[in-house]
C-alpha cells in the first residue's frame, strides 16, 4: 500500500479511536464479564481487575495511560514497536504457564504464543460503541481505496451478512462481505471465497510503515499480534486493500497464489461465517462442528462396526436447537437465517452465530 494511503486510512483510525474512548462504567463491566477468563497480563485474567463499581478511579487512570500511548507510540508517525510483548499462550489445561517467566520449553502441539500488551490489549474496554468506531475506519478506507462494491462487514452490518449472503446467491446481488482475511466475493449469482494466508504476517507488509505502532517485530517482519485492539480491523483493511488491486476477473480465477487465494471447500458449499448455502440460499444451514477433548492422550479406540456415544453438558433443549440448525431451522421450524440476521452490530463478535442458535434470546442472561 503507498505510504500516502496507508497514512491517510491511519490518520481515520486514529481520530475514530481517540473520540470513541470513553469511561462507560456499564460497558466496562459488560466487557470484563465477556472477557474474565483471559489474560490482560502473565498470570493475570481480566476477572481480578476491581469493577467500574469498586474503583472507578483505577479506570480512569487506565484511559488516561491508554490514551497517551496511543497518541505517542500507536498513532505517532515513524515509530516502530518493536519491543518485547507480554508473552502469554493459548494452551491444554494440563500445561502450566507462571507468571514472570518469559521462555518456555514445551513438547505440545496446540499450544500458540499470544502477544499482548496491556496499553493496546485494553483499548476494546474504552470503545462501548465499536459500530461506530468501526463504521468511521471502514467508511474511510473505502473511500480511500476508490472501493464502490456493495460492501457488508459484520462489526459494521451485524447480522445483515447473513440476509445479504442470501440475497446475493438467490437474487443474483453483487455484494461483498468481508472479515479479517475471509473475503467472500458475489458475483451473478455465484460466490467465490477467499482466505489471506498467513495473515498476521501478511497485514504488516499490505498497510505498511504507518501501522507499524501496534505491530510486533519478530523475524524480520512486523506482525499483528492476538489480543491487541485492531486485530480484526487492520486483518479487514489489508483484506480490502488486496481487493482494490484485482479486478472481478482475477478475484473469480483464484485471487493472488500465496497472498489472498480461493477457499475451495467454502467455495463448494457456499460458506459463509459459519453457515452453508448450497442447499438452498434461502434457507442457510449451520455447518460445522468441532469435537475436541482437553487432552491429547483422552482418546478411545472404536472396533469396525463399533459405536461410541460423545457425552456433553447441553441441555436438551439445547441439544435439539443443535439439530434444527442443522437443518436452517429453529425447533418451532423458523428459520435460523430470521434470527441470525437480527443481531446487531454492536452485539457482534466471534462465536456469535453458535451463541444466537444454542440461545436465541439475547436479553437472557444464563
Amino acid at each position: 500500500m503507498p505510504s500516502k494511503t496507508s497514512e491517510a486510512i491511519l490518520g481515520a483510525k486514529k481520530r475514530a479511536t481517540l473520540e470513541g474512548l470513553k469511561v462507560d462504567p456499564q460497558y466496562i463491566s459488560h466487557y470484563i464479564s465477556e472477557h474474565k477468563d483471559s489474560s490482560i497480563l502473565p498470570g493475570v485474567k481480566w476477572s481480578q481487575l476491581p469493577t467500574p463499581d469498586e474503583d472507578l478511579g483505577f479506570w480512569r487512570k487506565c484511559l488516561d495511560l491508554i490514551k497517551g500511548n496511543l497518541e505517542q507510540y500507536a498513532f505517532s508517525e515513524g515509530y516502530r514497536y518493536n519491543g518485547i510483548f507480554n508473552p502469554g499462550a493459548r494452551q491444554r489445561e494440563d500445561q502450566e504457564v507462571i507468571a514472570g517467566d518469559w521462555s518456555y520449553d514445551l513438547e505440545v502441539t496446540r499450544t500458540r504464543l499470544v502477544l499482548f500488551n496491556p496499553q493496546l490489549s485494553m483499548v476494546g474496554a474504552f470503545l462501548p460503541d465499536k459500530q461506530t468506531w468501526y463504521s468511521k475506519v471502514i467508511n474511510a478506507t473505502t473511500q480511500e481505496l476508490g472501493l464502490s462494491d456493495h460492501l457488508l462487514f459484520p462489526p459494521r452490518d451485524g447480522g445483515d451478512v447473513y440476509s445479504g449472503a442470501a440475497e446475493a446467491l438467490a437474487d443474483k446481488e453483487d455484494t461483498t462481505i468481508v472479515l479479517g482475511d475471509d473475503l467472500n466475493f458475489f458475483k451473478g449469482g455465484k460466490q467465490y471465497a477467499l482466505d489471506g494466508s498467513n495473515w498476521e504476517s501478511s497485514v504488516g507488509t499490505i498497510l505498511g510503515e504507518p501501522f507499524y505502532g501496534t505491530k510486533t517485530y519478530f523475524g524480520g517482519n512486523y506482525h499483528v499480534p492476538s489480543g491487541v485492539f485492531d486485530t480484526t480491523l487492520d486483518d479487514t483493511i489489508a483484506t480490502l486493500w488486496v481487493r482494490s488491486q484485482l479486478s472481478d476477473a482475477e478475484l473469480m480465477a483464484g485471487g493472488i497464489p500465496n497472498v489472498m487465494e480461493t477457499a475451495q471447500a467454502d467455495q463448494d458449499l457456499n460458506f459463509m461465517l459459519g453457515l452453508r448455502y448450497v442447499d438452498d440460499p434461502n434457507l442457510p444451514r449451520l455447518q460445522g462442528l468441532k469435537l475436541a477433548v482437553d487432552r491429547a492422550g483422552a482418546h478411545r479406540i472404536v472396533p469396525r462396526g463399533g459405536v461410541i456415544e460423545v457425552k456433553s453438558s447441553y441441555t436438551e433443549d439445547q441439544r435439539e436447537r443443535w439439530y434444527w440448525a442443522y437443518h436452517g431451522l429453529t425447533p418451532d421450524g423458523t428459520p435460523i437465517l430470521h434470527d441470525l440476521a437480527q443481531i446487531t452490530a454492536n452485539e457482534w463478535r466471534g462465536g456469535m452465530v453458535t451463541d444466537r442458535v444454542m440461545d436465541p434470546d439475547p436479553t437472557r442472561t444464563t
